[in-house]
C-alpha cells in the first residue's frame, strides 16, 4: 500500500500541467463503422510549474543548496550539474566547482561556467537574480519543504524539470519509493504517541518544532505533536513543564542528561536532524530509526 500523499501531489502536479498547455491524450472516438483516430504523439516538453515554463531539460545546472544537489542526483540528473553551493559536501557534487551560496553567490564563476539555470532553495537577493538572468541565466527558487508533501512536489517538479512531462511521474515515484515505504510502515504501527520535536538548545531554552514544520509532518506518523498549534519555536519553562509528552524526539549532538531533566517521565528518541536541515528521501533513514526505537 502506497501513503497517499504521493499519489494525491503526482495528481495534482500533472493536473497542473494539463492547466498549463502541456499535451495529452486525449480519449479515442470510436463509432461502429468509424476506424479510431490515432492519438496526438506526446511531447515530453514543454512543463509548467511556479509560474516558469521550460521549453527543453536544462544542460548545464547550477545548483546553491545541498538538499537540491542531492535531490538532482538521486533522480539520475547529476550529469547536468556544473556547479554546486559550497556547502554542498558529498560526492560526487563536492567535486564540482564551488559556486558560492544563496546570502552571497558568486555570479562571475556562476556565468564563467556556462550555467543555463541556477536552482536554489534560499532566496538569492534580487540583484544577483536580476544579473544572472539579463546575462541568460534562468533562476529557479524551489520552496524549503514544511511537509512530506511539499517534499514530494519537490522532486517531482525536478523530475518534470530533467524528464518532461511524459517521463517524470515513474521517475518520481522511482525515486521516492524508498520513502514512501517507510512512512507506510511507520503508519501501520498505530504507535498514537504524544511527542515534542527538540531541534535544538540556545540561550533562551528549548527549541521545539511547532505545527507547519517538516519535523513535526513526519513524525505525525507516530502520533500527535503537542506543539502542533503553537507558531513559537521556544517555549518557556512553565510550558515545558505543562507539555509531559510521552515521546520526545531530539536532535543528535544535544546533551541526553539536559533533556531528560527538562522530560523526566518521556521516552527519549535521539535522530539525525540535519536530514531536516537538508531533507531528502534520505529521511526515510530517520523514520525508521525511530519506528525501530519505538515499535521495538
Amino acid at each position: 500500500m502506497k501513503f497517499p500523499i504521493i499519489a494525491a501531489v503526482l495528481a495534482a502536479m500533472l493536473l497542473s500541467l494539463t492547466a498549463c498547455g502541456a499535451p495529452i491524450e486525449p480519449p479515442a472516438v470510436v463509432s461502429e463503422n468509424v476506424e479510431a483516430d490515432l492519438p496526438p504523439e506526446k511531447s515530453p516538453f514543454p512543463v509548467s510549474f511556479d509560474g516558469e515554463t521550460f521549453e527543453h531539460a536544462p544542460a548545464a545546472v547550477v545548483s546553491l543548496s545541498p538538499a537540491v544537489s542531492e535531490m538532482i542526483c538521486d533522480l539520475g540528473a547529476a550529469g547536468s550539474l556544473v556547479a554546486a553551493s559550497d556547502y554542498c559536501d558529498f560526492p560526487p557534487v563536492s567535486e564540482l566547482p564551488k559556486a558560492g551560496s544563496p546570502a552571497n553567490p558568486d555570479v562571475e564563476a556562476i556565468l564563467s561556467i556556462g550555467a543555463d539555470l541556477l536552482i536554489t532553495q534560499s532566496p538569492i537577493a534580487s540583484t544577483d537574480a536580476l544579473k544572472l538572468r539579463q546575462c541568460g541565466v534562468r533562476v529557479l527558487s524551489l520552496d524549503e519543504p514544511t511537509s512530506f508533501a511539499g517534499l514530494c512536489e519537490n522532486y517531482i517538479k525536478l523530475a518534470m524539470l530533467f524528464y518532461g512531462g511524459t517521463d517524470s511521474s515513474g521517475t518520481a515515484e522511482a525515486v521516492l519509493s524508498g520513502i514512501d515505504a517507510a512512512m507506510t510502515e511507520a503508519k501501520a504501527l498505530g504507535i498514537n504517541t504524544t511527542f515534542v520535536v527538540v531541534e535544538a538548545e540556545t540561550p533562551d531554552g528549548l527549541m521545539l518544532s511547532p505545527g507547519g514544520t517538516l519535523a513535526s509532518d513526519i513524525f505525525s506518523v507516530f502520533g500527535t505533536n503537542l506543539r502542533e498549534e503553537s507558531p513559537d519555536f521556544t517555549a518557556t519553562e512553565e510550558e515545558l513543564f505543562e507539555l509531559a509528552p510521552e515521546t520526545v524526539f531530539y536532535a543528535s549532538g544535544l546533551d541526553h542528561d539536559e533533556i531528560e531533566a527538562v522530560f523526566p517521565h518521556s521516552a527519549l528518541v535521539e535522530v539525525d536532524f540535519e536530514r531536516f536541515e537538508r531533507p531528502t528521501v534520505r529521511l526515510a533513514e530517520v523514520i525508521r530509526e525511530a519506528e525501530g526505537r519505538l515499535g521495538g
